[in-house]
């Protein structure tokens, strides 16, 4: 399963349209992503949590191309011709290395308030050590992880080849200071000595589309 996450912001035009007129194009919108079986969207607003950048859709489909002809669609609305995307994330669902059976995680969509999402690279240090070593330090890392299991949510994306980074982190929570707590504690693992990069973090609230697009 491919996932996308992607980022709007709105062009100064919006700003000279009648109220009547921007009601009408935003319902255009709306009907367009709930007539869409084939990709799976939830809504996000983002708009003083991170610079240049309104609100967030996460559209999951069957294959890439799926998600790229339906934002396109989006961008052709009359609503769209008034937006810009400002970042995009990519990334793909894959069985987990150090998962002994083989099976990949749920794709949670526990409806939490708050979700983090961000690109993570590891060190050329880390691909080279030996499986049996970097699964001795995942373990450690996942233990920290599991001790915040009821109330935060992870979904980790593959995005090796076809994006700037080789993972998605995404986290669910009803608290952002739960997560602080988490991130704290991972800091400390021996793993954290082998993050490359985990930068932009994106905090975004859970929204309807409808209610997205009240942050325009």
């Amino acid at each position: 399963m491919t996932h996308g996450y992607i980022f709007f912001d709105i062009e100064p035009s919006l700003k000279t349209l009648d109220l009547r007129d921007l009601e009408a194009i935003k319902s255009e919108f709306v009907a367009l992503v709930e007539a869409r079986a084939d990709v799976y969207t939830r809504a996000y607003a983002t708009l003083a949590l991170k610079a240049r950048t309104r609100f967030m859709l996460h559209l999951r489909a069957d294959e890439a191309k799926t998600i790229q002809d339906f934002v396109n669609a989006l961008m052709h609305t009359a609503l769209g011709k008034h937006l810009s995307i400002t970042y995009t994330l990519l990334g793909i669902t894959r069985p987990s290395p150090y998962n002994p059976k083989g099976t990949e995680r749920p794709e949670e969509d526990p409806a939490r308030t708050y979700l983090i999402v961000y690109p993570f690279t590891k060190t050329i240090e880390w691909h080279l050590k030996p499986k049996e070593e970097r699964s001795r330090i995942m373990k450690d890392h996942v233990g920290v992880g599991k001790k915040f299991n009821d109330n935060i949510s992870q979904l980790l994306l593959y995005s090796y080849g076809v994006d700037d980074h080789e993972f998605i982190v995404s986290y669910q929570t009803e608290s952002l200071i739960d997560f602080q707590t988490l991130v704290m504690e991972l800091r400390n693992t021996e793993g954290r000595g082998y993050t490359l990069r985990d930068t932009p973090i994106f905090t975004c609230i859970r929204k309807s589309v409808a209610e997205a697009l009240d942050f325009v």
